[in-house]
């Protein structure tokens, strides 16, 4: 009989390579690295000091870029079975936020209010020594108060019949992720099922722990790239006199209204990332994308929304001592089918280019909480003028990390917007707060 460990790591899972940091020899936690978030699978001083060391160094190749058990003290290398272990670990976040408009639509309204944004709970294990599986999994308050596409509010109040049927309001679950993968060589890894769609920065380093900011860019949650795909990921990594060159090739379903379980129209989506990464700090990548997107049909022997999609991605990522920049560009350009365009105020859909990027830089002290002062800007034109034309945010903030498992953050946005649209010539601004935190 298999036996289960619940072993409780103290910082979440940022899927790259190199994901990992090496764990204190004291109980007590140093100051904290300036790329300290962009390593997501390291374990805090006090995991270290319950975690027993490995009996022996682990004699197969660290785990995916997911999650290295090796650095936790895990590595099924180390037991007398390779399946005998499971990892059970995650991230939440709290926030409060104040948004205020000017100028814009009356469908805008001022707000103020705390809220749970993430709780997202992994399960990792080793099946073999070649071999690994990972599960994300968000559990959810939706869908009560979102809107539906009639601007009608979603009221998931039930009865529970189990407790004299007072009213209780039920929530959903999101599968970020959940797929199996295999080394093919010491370079080369298949990845097979539901992943997160290797791009940029911070779609893959996606929990909020590892975010300095308590929201990622705005481009980046528009998704020009599909933020999951479900396929064949096939990856790897090796050095080049000193570089590090990564590399991705990607086949799935693409996007479309049930892209996890059925492809709509039969017709694969491709896409790739290259990534060099130097001893000096300095990681530049580049990434792409085309495939079509096809969406549920509204009724048995009908069709179904269609667009052709393409999209690029370019990211820079720099660190020096306590300095860090880092800045992504994407574009996506999209075509409508001839039929299969969408309304829009005015008339049909256009075909159009999505563009949007940032650049961000920030400075990581190691006095009060290693507090990280960080600013960055954001430029969003998006094809479909229904908002605006184009928007252009500046963003100020304090990132703190009081302890390798806690992260505390402030940020300041102002936004302009111009051109028509419900949010015409507007200004949002937003005052938000977040801790986040691992278990």
């Amino acid at each position: 009989m298999m036996k289960m460990h619940l072993i409780v790591t103290s910082l979440i899972v940022a899927a790259s390579a190199d994901t990992v940091l090496a764990q204190p020899a004291e109980p007590a936690a140093p100051a904290v690295s300036p790329d300290d978030l962009n390593k997501a699978a390291d374990a805090t001083a006090e995991v270290a000091g319950v975690v027993p060391p490995p009996a022996a160094p682990p004699t197969i190749k660290p785990s995916s870029d997911d999650i290295d058990l090796g650095a936790l003290g895990l590595d099924p290398a180390t037991a007398a079975a390779a399946d005998d272990q499971l990892t059970v670990y995650g991230f939440a976040d709290f926030s409060y936020i104040m948004d205020y408009f000017s100028n814009v639509s009356p469908v805008f309204r001022d707000s103020r209010t705390f809220a749970v944004g993430n709780l997202n709970l992994y399960l990792a294990k080793n099946l073999t020594n070649k071999a690994r599986a990972l599960a994300e999994i968000r559990f959810t308050f939706l869908p009560n108060g979102s809107r539906n596409p009639d601007a009608t509010i979603v009221d998931s109040t039930a009865t529970d019949v189990t407790n004299y049927s007072r009213p209780v309001q039920w929530g959903g679950i999101v599968i970020e992720r959940a797929y199996v993968e295999y080394d093919i060589t010491d370079h080369l890894t298949l990845r097979g099922g539901h992943w997160l769609t290797p791009y940029g920065i911070w779609n893959i380093d996606h929990g909020s722990p590892v975010i300095l900011s308590p929201i990622r860019p705005y481009v980046v949650g528009q998704q020009f790239f599909p933020e999951h795909q479900t396929g064949l990921d096939l990856f790897g990594s090796q050095l080049l006199g000193g570089v590090k060159l990564g590399y991705h090739v990607t086949a799935s379903n693409g996007r479309g209204g049930a892209e996890a379980q059925q492809d709509q129209d039969n017709k694969f989506a491709f896409g790739g990332r290259l990534e060099l990464e130097t001893p000096w700090g300095l990681k530049v990548g580049g990434s792409y994308y085309r495939g079509r997107y096809t969406g549920l049909p509204p009724a048995l022997g009908a069709a179904g929304q269609t667009y052709l999609e393409r999209a690029f991605g370019g990211d820079i990522q720099f660190d020096l001592g306590a300095l860090h920049l880092q800045s992504e560009v994407i574009v996506r350009d999209r075509h409508y089918e001839d039929g299969m365009r969408t309304t829009a105020p005015g008339g049909f859909a256009p075909d159009g280019r999505d563009l949007g990027g940032y650049a961000l830089i920030g400075y990581r002290f190691h006095h009060l909480w290693n507090v990280m002062p960080f600013v960055y800007s954001e430029l969003n034109k998006p094809s479909d003028h229904t908002l605006y034309e184009r928007g252009i945010a500046e963003i100020a903030g304090l990132n703190f990390r009081p302890s390798p498992s806690l992260v505390l953050k402030a940020v300041a946005v102002h936004v302009n917007s111009k051109g028509t649209g419900l949010f015409m010539n507007g200004v949002f601004r937003e005052i938000a707060f977040q801790a986040s935190w691992v278990f």
